[in-house]
């Protein structure tokens, strides 16, 4: 999947999410190094479930995670032209990072992104939802 595809789910998923906007464009490196994090974490889960192995649900709260982080920037006026640059760069530093820091920054990032979601409303929590699901299909899609 490509940084577009993620950043483009991102951005139909969370049309709505405004109680959660309370981020700033300033925080869109942060943002990116937390989406290139997950973007790692579900990489793994993806090909673990295409392999057989029981693992979606945690998938899909991966990519939820992912989601809404990357849509609060979006909405807090980043563009996806910056948000490509940015993604492409937190990618490559994530990959310099040790496996206990690289876990570590998976964790947190995870639960940034679960928080954000626990705060969202039900509509905006349901259309998060339909976009990661809609990502997991594709993640896990048969080559």
């Amino acid at each position: 999947m490509t940084s577009r595809t993620f950043l483009s789910a991102a951005t139909l998923g969370l049309a709505c999410l405004c109680g959660a906007a309370a981020a700033s464009p300033a925080g869109a490196p942060h943002a990116a190094a937390c989406v290139a994090a997950l973007k790692a974490q579900e990489a793994g889960l993806a090909e673990s479930v295409r392999a057989g192995q029981s693992g979606e649900p945690v998938l899909l709260t991966v990519v939820r995670s992912g989601i809404a982080i990357i849509g609060t920037q979006y909405l807090a006026g980043l563009r996806e032209g910056e948000a490509r640059e940015l993604l492409k760069a937190a990618e490559h530093e994530f990959q310099a990072l040790s496996p206990d820091e690289a876990q570590a920054r998976q964790s947190a990032c995870l639960h940034e992104g679960e928080a954000l979601y626990s705060k969202a409303s039900p509509l905006e929590q349901s259309l998060i939802t339909n976009a990661a699901q809609r990502r997991v299909r594709r993640l896990t899609a048969s080559s």
